[in-house]
């Protein structure tokens, strides 16, 4: 694939299989038994390729499921079983750089661009805040040169009064930047360096390199930000053998937010999909993202682990996920209610367990847009099946009760048993968030109204058996602790 080109529907088709992709579908032969790879990521201890390749691709569902426990498990342990629900504001669509996959790049003359200015950006704080008491406003835009240094410490400073915590999401920028804004009060900066290959990451973004974007990270932290970072998933020309060195950079880096998006190609990029491309189903990307998240999560215990956007959005394309998101929670979390059909007997792998008969939801009448047992809430025999609740395992697991699936419509939702901890709601004001597309799907998927989106994402949480955390939501590191006096996590074994 030339660099600023193109892709041909031949070099698209060649880079769309799922091997070349995400390279996480396909198996991996070792003699290294898949929970010895898995405990040994677990405990911290020191890691070879072939054991994050091995818990990577699981051969089974249940070693899937036992990735996804421990990464729960792990969750609880290092940054606690609340979810931290962070308002993003998108501020800016203007964009300096011209990466191949995003939908801001500044060769896309397609899209309509704005630029919120300093009140506009602390009123829509202001009006978020009278919906939920956010703990943390992420700004973030694209490299937009029309917004000064000075500008962004308005904002900095106006949201700080406010009290919430400020993470700032802006790009490469001078370290003189960064430094001002550190003054100004931010806690927290998000750059992803996308892929840690460097040869890929200037194919993908040619009007910069991979060491500029490090040394940005660098000068974050040596700034005493809290740094989040990540990588997307999928990317065409990415192999399995760059998301290991991925993950393996970041067990390095050891940030505070670790983030793990899919590609969602954009029609007006260069990296669009031919109308004769087939596109991989959803559902393996879906299930490729969940394992990477929670192999992160074991290798970068104490970061933040967001359930991305682009999770949700790709989640619309297929509704397979949800069947392997219900036989999870029946496996590990004692819940016994309906199951897509047809269903298998998967061993829980600690304590007991008890499978009521499978019932699909045409068996039990569901009517269109619904799933079995949407109307059953209460734990009573009803005509969409039964519904049980029951605590699983000596260990335990952090879950009272699952709620309704009704709330089961976003992946994000699995994510967060996966081990993410982190879901921000869209908060921009509805007349600019339609034109800040990266990808397509992302403008209308928190919905139209926001407090419907906020509604929805609670009854998700609270669905999940889960609470929603108060306070600012600081890195669990001691040396972030002192704002909130955060008790220090302790005795985490896996």
């Amino acid at each position: 694939m030339g660099t600023g080109r193109e892709c041909s529907e031949k070099e698209w088709q060649k880079e769309c299989s799922e091997k070349e992709r995400s390279g996480i579908e396909a198996g991996v032969h070792n003699s290294e038994t898949y929970e010895d790879a898995l405990r040994q990521i677990a405990r911290g201890l020191p890691l070879k390729a072939h054991d994050i390749e091995r818990v990577l691709s699981p051969q089974t569902v249940e070693e899937e499921f036992s990735l996804f426990h421990a990464a729960h498990e792990a969750r609880e342990c290092h940054v606690g079983k609340a979810i931290h629900v962070r308002g993003i504001i998108e501020f800016s669509n203007y964009c300096r750089q011209d990466c191949l996959y995003c939908g801001l790049r500044r060769s896309n003359e397609a899209l309509a661009r704005y630029r919120m200015s300093p009140d506009q950006i602390v009123k829509a704080a202001s009006t978020a805040l009278k919906s939920h008491s956010f703990g943390t406003f992420v700004l973030q835009s694209g490299e937009d040169p029309g917004y000064s240094a000075d500008a962004i410490v308005e904002v900095v400073r106006a949201i700080k009064r406010l009290g919430p915590a400020v993470t700032l999401s802006v790009g490469q920028r001078p370290f003189e930047d960064y430094e001002l804004w550190r003054e100004a009060g931010a806690d927290r900066f998000l750059l992803k360096f996308e892929t840690s290959d460097s040869i890929l990451f200037r194919k993908l973004k040619p009007t910069t390199t991979l060491d500029e974007r490090l040394q940005c990270l660098i000068n974050l932290r040596s700034l005493g930000y809290q740094i989040g970072t990540g990588i997307i998933l999928g990317l065409p020309g990415q192999t399995r053998e760059m998301v290991i060195r991925d993950l393996e950079f970041m067990k390095e880096l050891d940030p505070e937010m670790v983030s793990i998006g899919p590609f969602v190609p954009h029609p007006d990029t260069p990296l669009r999909a031919p109308a004769s491309c087939t596109q991989p189903n959803p559902a393996g990307s879906i299930r490729a993202v969940l394992r990477t998240v929670a192999l992160s999560r074991l290798m970068v215990p104490m970061a933040h682990v967001p359930a991305t956007t682009a999770l949700g959005v790709i989640g619309k394309g297929s509704r397979e996920w949800v069947s392997l998101w219900r036989a999870y929670a029946r496996a590990r979390f004692g819940y016994y209610g309906p199951l897509p059909a047809p269903c298998e007997y998967i061993k829980p792998g600690h304590g007991e367990s008890r499978f009521l008969p499978c019932t699909s939801s045409e068996e039990a009448g569901v009517g269109e847009g619904m799933h079995a047992g949407e109307q059953a809430d209460t734990g009573e025999q009803t005509d969409t099946g039964t519904w049980e609740w029951a605590e699983t395992g000596s260990r335990g697991t952090g879950f009272s009760r699952l709620g309704p699936v009704r709330h089961w419509n976003d992946p994000r939702g699995m994510a967060l048993m996966c081990g993410a901890n982190v879901i921000m709601p869209d908060v921009t004001p509805k007349i600019f968030r339609d034109s800040y597309e990266i990808y397509p799907g992302k403008a209308s998927s928190d919905g139209e109204d926001l407090q419907a989106a906020l509604n929805g994402v609670k009854a998700m949480i609270k669905g999940l058996g889960m609470s929603i955390a108060s306070g600012r939501g600081d890195s669990p590191k001691p040396r972030f602790q002192i704002k909130e006096n955060l008790p220090q996590k302790k005795g985490c074994l896996t």
